[in-house]
Parts: C-alpha cells; structure tokens; sequence
C-alpha cells in the first residue's frame, strides 16, 4: 500500500489484489517499528508522515529483557530518552490496524481490490493476465509480487524454495490484558517484553486497544 500510494502520487495507474475478503476481517498484528532512512522516509516523500505522527504510540518501543521467571535483566523505562523525529536511533512504533488505515485512506478509492486470491499470471498483450481464485481476471502491464514464502506468487519472484528452519512461531493475543491477564500486563508498561529460557522465547507486545500480542519462539521438529 505504501508503494502504491507512491506511484499514484507520481501519476501511476494501480490497482492492488488483496485476499482478504473485506478490510475488517483479520485481527491486525503487534505494533510496528519504523526507522529513519526506511520506513519514516518513505511516509514522508508519501505525504504521510504527521498522519503518523498523530498516530503513533510514544513509549511503545521501550523494551524489557527477562528471564522464564519474569527476572528483569535489562530496563529501557529505566532509561531517560528524548524521543524525537529526525533522529538516526528513534524508532516509533505504531498499532499496524491504524498504520493500515492512514494507508488505505491515502489511496484513490477503488485502489485495493478485494476478494482477490492470486492464483496463477501469464503473459499476454505485451502485459499480464492475473487469474484469482473468484474466476476474475486482470490485465497489467508490470505485477509487483509482495507476500509470503508458501505464495501462488512467489515462483513468479524467485526459484528459491522455502525450507523449515527447525524454529516455530506462535502468535495470539490476549484482549483486555489489564483485567484478562495483570501481572503481565503490569509487567509490559505499554512497552514490550523478550523473555528468554535457553532456546524458548516469549515476546509481548502492548497495543493500542487495550490487548496485548504475545509471540511464542520455540525450536521444534
């Protein structure tokens, strides 16, 4: 989406194919980071970055280190920090439901087509034809691919084959965190927690809403 609201700004036609079937009917995950030079730079030449700034959540990157027993062994709200836009090391985060919407809003409307599994492409017309999984079908004159390792779209991208690296992931989340789970909660500070226990690892991440994520790491067959 940020790509696309590049290239409308630049007089581009885009259109962009999205699976989901509605912008309401997936959970949005854990806050995310954005750096100087990467994600804020591109905000900014998208005209985007006091939208940003309006919705960010300041003191949401600060950062516990702990052990299995909740142990602190290193304390970013310990540290006394001047948070400010411009600086090399300043690395806002921001819920990814409102970063989307800032995003989505800032397109023309009728730019994300939804309901479109991508299925197969070929070339046709001097283009594309992209094929989805509804029976529609598109004509472009460049794809730009942008999803996952198992993706319809990713051999279109590069032969290389995903491959399991022996670590799983678990992702959930916990709603009203402050009654549903308070010790966690009390111990997250609207921040985020790394908690290790040899090669297990838990991450929570406060948001927004009141929830929190918590990311399960663990190295299994």
């Amino acid at each position: 989406m940020t790509l696309a609201r590049l290239l409308q700004i630049n007089g581009a036609d885009v259109k962009v194919y999205e699976r989901d079937k509605n912008k309401d009917v997936r959970v949005q995950g854990a806050t995310l980071d954005l750096h100087e030079g990467s994600g804020l730079e591109a905000l900014k030449r998208a005209g985007l970055l006091q939208a940003f700034k309006e919705n960010y959540r300041p003191g949401a990157d600060k950062m516990r280190i702990a052990d299995n027993k909740a142990t602190i062994f290193y304390d970013q709200h310990m540290e006394e920090r001047k948070e400010e836009f411009g600086s090399e090391h300043f690395r806002p985060e921001i819920d990814r439901g409102p970063l989307r919407n800032i995003l989505l809003e800032s397109l023309q409307p009728g730019t994300v087509v939804w309901d479109s599994q991508f299925v197969t492409m070929h070339q046709a017309d001097g283009g594309w034809k992209l094929e989805f999984k509804n029976g529609t079908t598109a004509l472009a004159d460049i794809v730009i691919g942008a999803d996952g390792a198992n993706s319809k779209i990713r051999p279109f991208v590069t032969p290389i084959k995903p491959f399991y690296s022996g670590v799983t992931a678990i992702e959930g989340s916990v709603y009203h965190s402050e009654t549903a789970s308070p010790k966690i909660h009390e111990l997250l500070k609207d921040g985020k927690i790394f908690a290790f226990n040899g090669a297990k690892i838990i991450v929570v991440s406060s948001k927004g809403d009141g929830s929190l994520a918590f990311y399960l790491s663990f190295k299994t067959d």
